[in-house]
């Protein structure tokens, strides 16, 4: 966790994906802010936000990216979900229907998921706070949640 006020609340918890606390506890979670966890780094805030995506696919079978974001940002918690699904396929070179599989030994598709996830941050945090340079936290988190890079 960092303390620099001027940073967005998911960058100030080492959080970029803004995960919310839940009974479940994070590899590298140091607590929570009493609404979203706050994470040892954001690495590990990362590999928190891949382990969730690779539940979407494993467990609901959910593989678009429509699909992962209207899960991840639905309109019923005032989230602008369209606009979101629009600037993460603008950002990633995503469409709305390609299919992610998170958990994959296939190279493409381990990009495809780091670029998904490398874009919901910008989103979430803002397009000054993260860069192309932050690429390589994203690839240390993929790297973290499913040991291969």
């Amino acid at each position: 966790m960092t303390t620099n006020k001027n940073l967005p609340r998911g960058l100030r918890n080492c959080n970029p994906l803004n995960i919310r606390k839940s009974d479940q506890l994070w590899a590298g979670q140091t607590g929570n802010d009493g609404a979203f966890c706050i994470f040892l780094s954001n690495e590990y805030g990362y590999r928190a936000a891949f382990r969730i995506l690779k539940t979407y696919n494993v467990k609901y079978h959910i593989y678009s990216v429509r699909e992962i974001i209207s899960r991840w940002a639905p309109p019923n918690d005032g989230n602008n979900t369209r606009g979101y699904i629009q600037r993460v396929c603008a950002l990633s070179g995503l469409r709305e229907t390609d299919l992610i599989v998170v958990d994959s030994w296939i190279e493409e598709k381990q990009r495809d998921a780091i670029w998904l996830v490398w874009a919901m941050a910008k989103v979430e945090n803002g397009d000054k706070y993260i860069t192309f340079a932050d690429m390589e936290t994203v690839k240390k988190g993929y790297e973290l949640a499913f040991g291969r890079k």
